[in-house]
């Protein structure tokens, strides 16, 4: 039975000290909301990063100084006078070429967004990345990314993860789960489950610090047991990934109870490298993923960081509307790591 109280802390303790050493520019393009100032003011207190917030430096420092916030240290950038502009607008002009953008076009549309200014900072390498999404859809969030930044090399596909801990050790890594995708995609094809494998390995490697990820492509068949074009789909998109020879464990398609529990695997999948021990799971679709993650939360009481994007060239972080502030500082700092 899974118990109340699962630390996270041990994770997030390692990302800051990683973080800390080498602090990067992250932008926060929604600085009237005080729950990102006080995200700053944390951040800068314990050297993780270096906030750059866009936005008139009076307006924010007033909504600084009525909460107590010191953000000195943050670069604060107000876009109408910001000195690249003009290479800013040009290049998201170009970008936005075949859907006839012109410069003043551009122009105005970046000093009116500034979810889309901060992105052009981030592609212009003005900043490592970006974390936003407080008073703007996770679609804006990325519609931005992918107009101005792009996906990463090898990669057609931005997905989500969520990091799943859990005290059930003897499962997982420790406990310890990647999940995807549960945010981003809703019924993603056979290519896009296999760069979701891809992206969801890149952050147990790069997050979880996961040397040797073991990534499972769950479906309600195991090895060919169940027909059905569901579990077609997962066996395709395992072919893709012995296709592309990936330097990672991987194997489906696989019921949950396979992937997870080693007495289930020694029956239905004997040899199969990753059943039974499985630390990174691959849904079908965005439904099973979601859902999965949210059940494990409010019901099994297990600890949820996310969903974080993944597959960008350059990192861009997604917020809900009800983020807190330690939610934010933990956002921040992955996006730190990630970069």
């Amino acid at each position: 039975m899974m118990r109340k109280g699962i630390d996270m802390s041990r994770y997030i303790t390692s990302l800051k000290q990683q973080a800390a050493r080498k602090p990067q520019k992250i932008v926060l393009p929604e600085s009237d909301d005080v729950r990102i100032l006080q995200a700053a003011d944390r951040v800068l207190a314990e050297h993780l990063a270096v906030p750059v917030l866009l936005g008139k430096e009076r307006d924010i420092q007033e909504l600084a100084s009525r909460y107590q916030l010191d953000l000195d240290g943050a670069e604060v950038i107000y876009p109408k006078k910001y000195r690249m502009l003009e290479d800013l607008a040009q290049t998201y002009a170009d970008k936005r070429k075949a859907a006839g953008m012109t410069l003043e076009e551009s122009r105005r549309f970046l000093l009116n967004h500034p979810l889309y200014f901060g992105a052009a900072l981030v592609a212009a390498g003005e900043a490592a990345g970006m974390v936003a999404g407080m008073e703007t859809p996770a679609s804006e969030v990325l519609r931005a990314a992918l107009q101005l930044i792009g996906t990463r090399d090898g990669i057609d596909t931005v997905s989500s993860s969520f990091i799943v801990v859990t005290d059930m050790m003897q499962f997982g890594n420790d406990g310890v789960f990647v999940v995807g995708d549960g945010d981003v995609i809703p019924d993603p094809d056979e290519y896009q489950l296999a760069d979701i494998a891809c992206n969801c390995v890149d952050r147990a490697r790069r997050t979880l610090h996961i040397a040797s990820p073991k990534v499972a492509l769950l479906s309600y068949s195991t090895m060919g047991s169940e027909r059905g074009a569901g579990a077609d789909k997962v066996r395709r998109a395992v072919q893709i990934l012995s296709d592309r020879n990936v330097d990672f464990l991987y194997d489906g398609e696989m019921e949950a109870d396979v992937a997870l529990v080693p007495a289930y695997a020694a029956d239905w999948a004997p040899r199969s490298p990753v059943a039974g021990q499985a630390d990174v799971l691959v849904f079908p679709d965005l439904n099973t993923g979601n859902i999965c993650c949210k059940m494990l939360e409010h019901v099994a009481g297990a600890k949820v960081l996310g969903p974080l994007l993944q597959g960008l060239a350059k990192p861009v972080m997604d917020l809900s509307r009800a983020s807190t502030v330690d939610t934010i500082v933990d956002t921040i700092v992955i996006c730190c790591c990630d970069a």
